[in-house]
């Protein structure tokens, strides 16, 4: 698979999910349950990622994952607390009201919540850890509130630097495609699982943390997981 790390390089990964939703018949009736995608998106992360280090992105093969595709974006760590989807899936897309290459994860959430997201987001990269938010949206008066997970997985880039992150939107429940903006709910089912070197303090569970039952581990060194909530 072609590397992702400059932007004149092909993507694989985007040409690939091209080539799935071109239009021709995909409707969101098409789109798996997202529950159930963002299992296997995750479970292929902890696959590849093994017991030793974080995968590459180039490691990820996007035939192992159909069922996640359109759920799923690829970031691109461009700033503190910023980062670019270098490819995002139908979902996505619609949320946003166009293309979803090139922009700020940030555009698919409301003003409120944006600074938060800045916050989850450096601890995806930074930490680095798996960050699993609650989100909602809301729509028309008569309308339920859209549900729903973003999910935050880091990846390694050819330099072995954390700047990379596979994730994805995934909704409780189907709904129709629409532009719509989303919030962070940060209640108890909020995940956060740091990677941590062995020589490191363990941080403390705090109010609100939800300790996984996985263990991680990153780079080339034996890591362990904890939990930890700002």
């Amino acid at each position: 698979m072609p590397r992702d790390d400059s932007g004149d390089q092909t993507d694989a990964l985007a040409g690939y999910v091209a080539d799935r939703q071109d239009g021709r018949g995909l409707t969101f009736r098409d789109v798996p349950a997202g529950q159930r995608a963002m299992q296997v998106l995750e479970a292929y992360w902890r696959d590849i990622k093994g017991t030793d280090h974080l995968p590459h992105r180039r490691d990820l093969d996007a035939t192992q994952i159909e069922e996640a595709l359109p759920h799923a974006f690829i970031l691109e760590r461009i700033a503190p607390g910023i980062a670019r989807i270098r490819t995002g899936g139908q979902v996505v897309c619609s949320h946003m009201g166009f293309e979803a290459r090139g922009m700020p994860l940030s555009v698919l959430f409301a003003p409120d919540s944006r600074n938060g997201l800045r916050r989850w987001l450096e601890r995806c990269f930074e930490d680095p850890a798996l960050v699993d938010l609650p989100v909602t949206a809301r729509r028309g008066i008569l309308q339920a509130p859209i549900t729903g997970r973003l999910l935050l997985l880091p990846l390694l880039d050819q330099d072995d630097r954390v700047t990379r992150a596979v994730g994805g939107l995934f909704l409780d429940q189907p709904a129709r495609l629409a532009k719509v903006k989303f919030d962070i709910r940060e209640d108890p089912t909020l995940r956060c699982q740091r990677l941590v070197q062995p020589s490191q303090p363990v941080l403390h569970a705090v109010a609100g943390d939800r300790v996984g039952s996985a263990p991680s581990t990153h780079r080339r060194a034996q890591l362990r997981l904890v939990v930890s909530n700002p």
